[in-house]
């Protein structure tokens, strides 16, 4: 017969009909009637009143229940614990790679500047170079151009057909071609002045240094 609460005092029993369930059966676990005890199903059973019972595992099950919400609030402060936990972690590590972004940033400024002084050590003599070699460009220059000059006047005084003209005029000339042809030409970069080979660096050391850059144990 089903159960309800406010029919729990009559329930009666399915076997005796007129007779209430007012015993529980120990060793099969069920409710039962007092003639059932006697001649029923359940003569050879050990029995308890039902009240008893009943009192007593609803005190269990209120034992249980009380255990299992202890239960669920230690697993629910864990999980608090826990949750703190993560937001730490999280927190932690985006401290740590800020700062680790700033350590590298300090080595990508080292870097910039040491580039930065090396290429103006570059430029500083490669412009010395060039200057040099530009002056003695111009050097040579104005030389060729005086020579360029004495060269036509001394075709145009080849064709002079008067002697005495040629004497009175063109006479100084030869000297002036003598002294010409004696100007030093020597005056010429060293072989190899060009070669700027001598700033070149080595940085497979740097590179490997760097690529062994890792985290400080037991900081």
């Amino acid at each position: 017969r089903p159960l309800h609460a406010k029919a729990e005092q009559h329930l009666m029993c399915e076997e005796h009909e007129d007779e209430r369930i007012n015993i529980y059966c120990l060793r099969c676990e069920a409710p039962t009637c007092s003639l059932c005890k006697v001649f029923g199903a359940h003569k050879d059973c050990e029995v308890a009143p039902l009240p008893a019972v009943y009192q007593r595992q609803k005190s269990e099950l209120s034992d249980g229940i009380a255990m299992l919400v202890a239960g669920n609030d230690r697993i629910q402060a864990i999980i608090t614990q826990m949750e703190e936990i993560c937001r730490t972690i999280e927190e932690n590590g985006r401290r740590q790679k800020q700062h680790l972004g700033l350590r590298f940033d300090s080595l990508y400024s080292i870097l910039e500047e040491r580039k930065k002084e090396l290429l103006q050590s570059i430029a500083r003599e490669q412009e010395a170079k060039v200057q040099r070699v530009r002056g003695l460009i111009r050097q040579y220059g104005d030389h060729l151009e005086a020579s360029s000059k004495l060269v036509e006047s001394a075709i145009q005084a080849m064709e002079e057909p008067q002697m005495a003209v040629y004497l009175q005029v063109w006479v100084r000339l030869p000297c002036r071609i003598t002294d010409m042809s004696k100007v030093s030409m020597s005056s010429r970069p060293e072989p190899g002045y060009e070669n700027m080979d001598h700033f070149s660096i080595n940085v497979d050391y740097v590179a490997e240094m760097l690529r062994t850059i890792e985290f400080q144990t037991g900081a």
